[in-house]
């Protein structure tokens, strides 16, 4: 598999006087195969944007380096830029006084294609962000998420290799961010685009990549498969639902065989939810709620998704 994008030891510091200096970016490594969706998972100041202007040539860095294509982007940043586009957050490349259809044609013109060679892929790219009924009109009109299609068409104009997109779902609402996230699917696997995403929402993440880094504090603190971090991360946990029983009855004992995660009082029942060892343990859980005086309503395993394992991974690294 070729890898597009290689990152090896970037880091990133931002000098602020008084020789205090703050390290964004710390020892980041990771590669990007062709037609891959990659994920830049953090918080808020993780270090996402910086790690993703160091990719696109707008920051310098201090160590490591990034290969576009073998290309360093610190000896060979010509040569690289030509395999990229990049849309960061707040639609950056474009101009809100033009049409949809003026920018996809400016876009292209500066990066030396005539509007005539790209009427085509002008053509479909408005038809595959469904901006048939805008592409006459001054973008400062458009919806953020309109604003945001448009933003996304512009970097694919010119079928560069590489699309690296801040936060592409940053303000949109849940219909728009659906929509967003099924357009990034279908670009990679219909044009076999790379794509470099950074956002610190994990439902795009966990709809649309096929592998991520997540990062906090400038550092890698999980690289895999979103599969295998899932797979990884999922212990045996279970929610209980019964009726009966004070809690101060049943809750000792049931500390005796597990771990208890999480207690809810609700009007009618309550909802203990559980952390076992191992699955078997399920039936020491079953004889001790035989042997009490309580209905039980249910037992069901719960699934973690990635924004639980997120929260595992920084609660980990604050210990």
């Amino acid at each position: 598999m070729e890898e597009l994008l290689q990152v090896n030891n970037l880091e990133k510091i931002y000098y602020t006087g008084n020789n205090n200096h703050l390290k964004a970016v710390d020892n980041v490594s990771f590669n990007v195969n062709k037609g891959e969706v990659f994920g830049l998972l953090g918080p808020n100041g993780a270090g996402k944007t910086s790690t993703i202007k160091c990719i696109c040539g707008l920051l310098d860095y201090e160590g490591g380096d990034v290969l576009v294509k073998g290309y360093s982007m610190k000896k060979k940043r010509r040569k690289g830029l030509k395999h990229i586009s990049a849309v960061l957050e707040g639609n950056r490349n474009i101009y809100w006084r033009m049409t949809v259809k003026e920018n996809l044609e400016f876009f292209s013109g500066i990066n030396g294609l005539s509007s005539t060679k790209i009427k085509e892929r002008m053509d479909y790219l408005i038809k595959q962000f469904q901006l048939e009924d805008q592409e006459n009109v001054v973008v400062n009109k458009l919806s953020r998420g309109m604003k945001q299609k448009v933003a996304i068409a512009i970097s694919l104009i010119t079928d560069k290799d590489i699309i690296l997109l801040d936060e592409p779902t940053l303000g949109l609402d849940v219909s728009m961010s659906h929509e967003m996230r099924q357009i990034l699917r279908r670009i990679a696997k219909e044009e076999d685009k790379t794509i470099l995403l950074s956002t610190h929402d994990m439902n795009v993440v966990e709809d649309t990549c096929d592998r991520l880094i997540i990062i906090n504090n400038g550092q890698v603190i999980a690289k895999d498969t979103v599969e295998n971090l899932k797979n990884l991360f999922n212990k045996e946990i279970y929610k209980i639902l019964f009726k009966g029983n004070t809690e101060h009855q049943l809750l000792p004992k049931l500390k005796n065989v597990s771990n208890i995660v999480e207690l809810q009082r609700q009007v009618d029942h309550n909802v203990v939810i559980l952390q076992l060892n191992d699955a078997n343990e399920l039936f020491a859980i079953f004889e001790l709620l035989k042997g009490e005086s309580i209905n039980l309503i249910s037992i069901e395993k719960v699934t973690k998704n990635l924004e639980g394992i997120f929260m595992d991974l920084l609660k980990e690294e604050q210990q």
